[in-house]
């Protein structure tokens, strides 16, 4: 049985991509703002198991604020703690967005921001 747009859209957010990969989109776009725009399902793919390898080299920290979601959009915005081995702590404030059409996530747009949370 498929997830739903929440759940994939939540596991795609916490950092599990691989959860969602079976649902993308071929022609899928994820526009990073101001950093990069992927097109395609392997690039989408291969950009995430890049993001994911670096995920295991730092300690996470994933933290869901607020989650609004329909039949076809969801946005999820939070924070995330990155712990390196040199014990510095990185602060990320994002939302992302996911648009979904014919049971595949079609589009997401993220915004991503290094804050200095102390």
């Amino acid at each position: 049985m498929q997830p739903t747009n929440t759940a994939l859209s939540q596991q795609f957010s916490g950092g599990n991509f691989k959860f969602a990969y079976d649902y993308l989109a071929e022609d899928i776009v994820w526009n990073i703002i101001g950093d990069k725009i992927l097109k395609g399902k392997k690039n989408v793919i291969a950009f995430c198991d890049s993001t994911a390898a670096y995920f295991a080299t730092v300690t996470t920290k994933f933290t869901t604020g607020n989650l609004i979601a329909d039949s076809n959009c969801v946005a999820i915005d939070g924070t995330a703690e990155f712990i390196n081995k040199e014990n510095k702590i990185t602060h990320v404030s994002s939302c992302d967005v996911y648009r979904f059409e014919n049971g595949t996530l079609k589009e997401i747009t993220s915004y991503c921001i290094v804050t200095d949370k102390k």
